[in-house]
């Protein structure tokens, strides 16, 4: 049996201070007791989302003298940077020191060590563990995570009102020349879409806007916004047309699925809009089906053969 209380986060080399084996920890892994959300610690499944247990876990793991960046840090922010197939598996450690520095870090399992300039400001202190600023973790993610990934991340922080693209973009040209992925950062902080309310929204959107259709409107009421109106999550006024990702947690159900079909009926019925629903199989899927259902719907051509993630 699990213990009552909440294990701390520990690693490996603990387990005898613990009072537990390794074979005990296996067996709660397998169980969903343990998650080990970074590589080589160990937490309570039970609060492996607290924002205080984040931290001592990167206490546990950090190296001494590096920040934690990229995914890691917008781990740390509230926002996690992996892709549905990665969250069964622990979220590998990133860290970055500057150059100037001189530090060497150590190598070891699920540590990717970075070096890149550190301006002044762009590294905060988060209970005590350095991680970098979220202005600067958006700038991050938006060029070194996949497409997909750094669009949503920068969504949701931009929708919790965290960043602003605008002025996150003009950073982007203070910086010195010849940095890997700019591009692919400028044209993700170009997309970024402070309205969209999930991940699911953020891939949807830059599906169509890969295949060249005409970029959606987000969060559009029907007939107008106002209490008891519908909302649709993205769409084309001007030929009333929509499209809406329909998540596991809130659509999955047979009561749920009858109410989406009643309420879209009603869409089509009072107000005329035809709307297309999608699912997480539909959005990540390595076809081209989704490209080809938006064509029909607009009665446009997808202006690519290939999907680009």
């Amino acid at each position: 049996m699990p213990p009552r209380e909440p294990l701390l986060p520990f690693t490996r080399r603990d387990l005898r201070s613990v009072g537990v084996s390794q074979r005990t920890v296996d067996r709660y892994l397998a169980a969903g007791l343990l998650c080990e959300p970074v590589t080589g610690v160990y937490c309570d499944a039970r609060t492996v989302d607290d924002d205080a247990v984040r931290i001592q876990i990167l206490a546990l793991a950090m190296p001494e003298g590096a920040a934690a960046t990229r995914g890691t840090a917008a781990w740390i922010h509230g926002f996690d940077p992996r892709a549905p197939h990665e969250r069964g598996g622990p979220l590998q450690l990133e860290c970055v020191v500057d150059p100037s520095s001189g530090l060497l870090l150590p190598r070891r399992r699920g540590l990717i060590t970075h070096h890149d300039r550190l301006p002044a400001g762009d590294v905060i202190a988060v209970g005590g563990i350095p991680v970098t600023s979220v202005d600067r973790t958006a700038l991050d993610v938006a060029r070194f995570l996949a497409p997909h990934m750094g669009l949503a991340v920068v969504d949701a922080m931009a929708h919790a009102g965290l960043i602003d693209p605008a002025s996150l973009r003009q950073r982007y040209e203070e910086w010195p020349e010849r940095q890997r992925w700019m591009g692919r950062g400028k044209r993700t902080l170009e997309l970024c879409e402070p309205k969209s309310e999930s991940f699911g929204e953020s891939w949807t959107r830059l599906r169509v806007i890969d295949a060249g259709f005409p970029r959606p409107e987000p969060q559009i009421w029907v007939p107008e916004e106002r209490p008891g109106a519908f909302r649709l999550d993205m769409g084309w006024r001007e030929v009333r047309r929509a499209i809406e990702f329909d998540g596991e947690e809130d659509h999955s159900k047979d009561d749920d699925r009858d109410r989406d079909d009643d309420r879209r009926e009603r869409l089509r019925r009072d107000y005329g809009w035809t709307v297309w629903p999608v699912r997480k199989g539909d959005v990540l899927g390595w076809d081209m089906n989704l490209e080809r259902a938006v064509g029909e719907l607009l009665g446009l051509e997808p202006k690519i053969r290939r999907r680009m993630w």
